[in-house]
């Protein structure tokens, strides 16, 4: 008779500890869902803005290594860059920047400014370039932590062909014009770039790079230059890379 009342009295117990636990359990249920939706609207709207502040962008060919990457074109990096007037109007050396050329969307790293005087020198562990500021009298040597010591060099066949005034370095010095921009590719031996197509127009300069998010299979370019990615494309968030 004891033992089947302590049974029962623990079956009491048991039940009021779970009817005690119900309101607790729906809090907490209630709590997490509203932590998910919250973030699910927080992550809408932080796509939503990001889609309308900033412009897709993918790493074609391979005159941005070591920095920018299209793996042999098996994948294609891509990002985000800037078009907003303010990024526009504070171009800085050393910023990466999209500029537009026969249709054709390319990216660039910024090496002299508009009214600075550049000049490209030959040299055997590795071609340097030296920058003398509007008004100044002495150049400095631009110091570029960017480049790889197998991509410092100038020289390409095809520049060579193209322009023979830039081979073994740009022999004569050349002061840039208002508003026009010496761009350079990283890869330096191979890159079609300021040193073959001359100075660039702030006009056909379409934004700044602001990150790497991730790589792509495939693209697709309209004709005004907007991209949409064609396959799988992967956010790779750990390793984005702000510029």
């Amino acid at each position: 008779m004891v033992k089947e009342e302590v049974l029962i009295n623990e079956e009491i117990s048991e039940a009021e500890i779970n009817r005690k636990n119900k309101p607790r359990l729906r809090k907490a249920l209630s709590v997490t869902w509203t932590i998910l939706l919250v973030t699910a609207i927080v992550v809408s709207l932080f796509v939503t803005y990001v889609d309308l502040t900033y412009t897709p962008v993918y790493v074609d060919g391979p005159s941005m290594q070591p920095t920018l990457n299209d793996f042999h074109h098996r994948y294609y990096e891509f990002g985000l860059m800037d078009e907003r007037p303010k990024a526009r109007n504070n171009i800085k050396r050393g910023d990466i920047v999209v500029f537009r050329r026969n249709g054709i969307n390319i990216i660039k790293r910024v090496i002299a400014l508009p009214l600075e005087t550049i000049q490209i020198i030959d040299n055997p562990t590795g071609d340097e370039v030296f920058i003398t500021l509007p008004e100044a009298t002495e150049k400095f040597k631009l110091d570029e932590p960017y480049l790889s010591t197998s991509n410092r060099y100038t020289t390409a066949t095809y520049l060579n062909d193209s322009s023979p005034k830039y081979e073994n370095g740009l022999k004569e010095p050349l002061t840039l014009e208002e508003k026009t921009y010496y761009l350079m590719g990283d890869n330096r031996a191979n890159s079609s770039d300021s040193r073959a197509i001359g100075p660039v127009h702030f006009d056909n300069i379409s934004g700044k790079l602001v990150v790497i998010q991730g790589y792509t299979e495939n693209v697709e370019v309209s004709e005004s230059g907007k991209v949409k990615f064609i396959g799988q494309h992967y956010y790779v968030l750990w390793k984005w890379r702000y510029y």
